[in-house]
């Protein structure tokens, strides 16, 4: 099983007491079960503000077509990154190999979704110096978005966090440092938490290139400066 949660996808076959998961579509007699769920990330393209009228791109490659949703009263907008889990009622192979899903949406989550700053753009005192962890991250297959999932520590009270081009290099003769910077606002470290954050990947395209390569900069809480090498094909 791929652990990366980037691609996750999860199909649960509605069977109490059995708890298997299965990482590809298993259908019965070519039909999905009623209980079979798939879990991933995507963006949200809306075609208008008409019920269901959106479709989520998934980091992964595949489309999902609303038919019918659980949480009828979640506000959607374009461009939205979201955690979505989603019942398969139907399915068409594209000749790119992706697969459009045509689905009952059963819950969406919010992802927060920001754009990568200059090393000038953000007020020192302001984007942080706290430490972080990263615990995983990948670049969607379409529409060039980074994710990270992090790991802090917290009473419970809202942290910033910042991805900043420290000026380091320019991506050409040596690979961008992209700094993921914490601000905790003075909260203390009381219990873990996780959380997942999306950047666009635009800012990192170069004139007459295919791909950029950069670095993930973070300070873990044993003060350890990590840097995370990543390649952004475009």
């Amino acid at each position: 099983m791929n652990k990366k949660i980037s691609y996750l996808k999860l199909i649960i076959p509605a069977i109490l007491g059995v708890g298997l998961i299965f990482t590809s579509c298993v259908k019965d007699d070519e039909h999905y079960s009623i209980g079979d769920f798939i879990v991933s990330f995507g963006t949200i393209e809306q075609k208008s503000t008409a019920l269901n009228d959106y479709v989520i791109h998934l980091d992964a490659g595949d489309n999902v077509v609303p038919i019918t949703s659980a949480v009828p009263s979640f506000e959607i907008k374009n461009n939205q990154r979201v955690l979505v889990s989603f019942n398969p009622l139907s399915d068409e192979k594209l000749t790119d190999s992706t697969v459009t899903y045509q689905a009952k949406i059963n819950s969406l989550r919010d992802i927060l979704f920001k754009s990568i700053k200059k090393y000038t753009e953000v007020a020192d005192d302001s984007m942080g110096h706290d430490p972080i962890i990263v615990r995983d991250s990948w670049i969607s297959k379409t529409g060039g978005i980074l994710t990270i999932d992090i790991k802090y520590f917290t009473q419970g009270s809202v942290h910033y966090i910042n991805l900043i081009d420290n000026g380091e290099a320019n991506g050409i003769d040596k690979p961008f440092v992209l700094e993921l910077r914490h601000n905790a606002r003075g909260d203390r470290s009381d219990y873990p938490a996780t959380g997942y954050v999306s950047f666009k990947l635009d800012y990192l395209k170069l004139a007459g290139k295919t791909e950029t390569k950069f670095f993930i900069r973070y300070t873990d809480y044993d003060g350890r400066r990590i840097d995370l090498p990543k390649t952004y094909k475009y």
